[in-house]
């Protein structure tokens, strides 16, 4: 097979997958837009997007709260095994976005708890996080869940507080069995969450774009043999790309997903 033929084939199967992505729009009404939703492939677990964005200032929460974004399984794609715990590994220490760049320094000591299903605290700072895995919840009779957990932000006196800016947390989703800690499934590459804390629209997304640079691009799971591109951009929206390898230096695209709320 020459060069060229092998490159139009490629980017047939890349054609038809986009045009299918595109027509499944609107196949999940039931999922809640801005939710963290995966689902799952054998021992992988696929996430809609790499990145999401919640708000301290939102009406639920308050100031210095939020119970977004939720995680809503997305059955269609893959369920999870009923009974199972759907939970999260803290990856990294907590960033800053100090209206120009990322940083470590965080201001006033802040740092941001998440409460879990089971009332664990887990927390993130500048210079450490719990070693601890949070519990999501209990995956359901239909092999899915939708659950919202706390997330809060407390300032250097243990107070309901933060400075303004916008702040960033790393999260890895994986699978066990109820009172397991051993992971069944698991996400290829960490999840971010850009909270906001009193920035305007305009100057959060500014943090948002630049926390999307954060992340690695491409990320190859051994254990899977799967290749995941965070972002591809084609007509205008971007996509994240999954390709599985096929032996020597080829690759084979075998998924393709809107990335929802991608700059």
């Amino acid at each position: 097979m020459t060069n060229k033929t092998r490159f139009l084939l490629i980017n047939t199967a890349i054609a038809l997958l986009f045009a299918s992505a595109i027509a499944a729009e609107g196949d999940n009404h039931d999922l809640h837009s801005g939710d963290i939703q995966p689902w799952r492939v054998g021992a992988e677990i696929f996430v809609n997007s790499s990145l999401f964005e919640a708000d301290f200032g939102d009406l639920s929460g308050g100031s210095f709260a939020t119970d977004e974004p939720g995680v809503d399984v997305n059955i269609a794609e893959g369920t999870f095994t009923p009974g199972n715990w759907l939970r999260f590994k803290p990856v990294g220490q907590l960033l800053f976005w100090n209206g120009t760049e990322w940083v470590d320094s965080i201001p006033n000591g802040e740092r941001i708890e998440i409460t879990d299903a089971l009332e664990n605290i887990i927390s993130f700072s500048g210079n450490a996080v719990s070693e601890t895995a949070g519990i999501i919840g209990a995956i359901g009779s239909d092999g899915g869940l939708h659950e919202h957990i706390s997330f809060k932000i407390f300032d250097a006196t243990n107070t309901l507080n933060g400075t303004p800016g916008a702040y960033r947390i790393q999260l890895k989703l994986f699978e066990s069995q109820a009172n397991d800690d051993t992971s069944i499934s698991i996400t290829a590459s960490p999840i971010a969450i850009v909270f906001n804390r009193g920035l305007d629209h305009e100057s959060f997304e500014s943090a948002v774009a630049a926390a999307g640079n954060l992340t690695e691009n491409a990320v190859f799971a051994s254990e899977t043999g799967i290749l995941t591109i965070q972002r591809v951009k084609a007509l205008g929206t971007n996509y994240q790309v999954k390709l599985r390898h096929i032996g020597d230096s080829n690759f084979q695209l075998i998924e393709v997903n809107e990335v929802i709320g991608g700059k």
